[in-house]
C-alpha cells in the first residue's frame, strides 16, 4: 500500500512526466491515484469476502460473547 504510489511517483517524475512544464504536481496526482486504486482493492476485497451470517457454526453459539439484553443470567 504504501510502495506503488512511491514507485508511481519516480517513474512519473523521471520517465513519464518529465517534458511537462510541472513535472512534481503531475507526479503527484499520478500518486494519489494510485493510492486510491490501492485503497479501492482492499475494500473491494474486504465487501468481496464472504459473510459469517450465511454460515452458521455447527455448534449452536454466537462467534462471540453475550452483552446486554442477550446475556443469560447465572444466578
Amino acid at each position: 500500500m504504501m510502495t506503488v504510489p512511491i514507485l508511481v511517483f519516480y517513474i512519473c517524475l523521471n520517465y513519464l512526466c518529465a517534458h511537462k512544464e510541472q513535472p512534481l504536481a503531475w507526479s503527484g496526482f499520478a500518486a494519489v491515484g494510485a493510492a486510491n486504486v490501492v485503497i479501492f482493492g482492499y475494500v473491494y476485497s474486504a465487501f468481496s469476502e464472504p459473510d459469517d451470517d450465511f454460515y452458521p457454526n455447527n455448534d449452536n453459539d454466537e462467534s462471540g460473547p453475550r452483552v446486554g439484553a442477550f446475556k443469560e443470567r447465572t444466578d
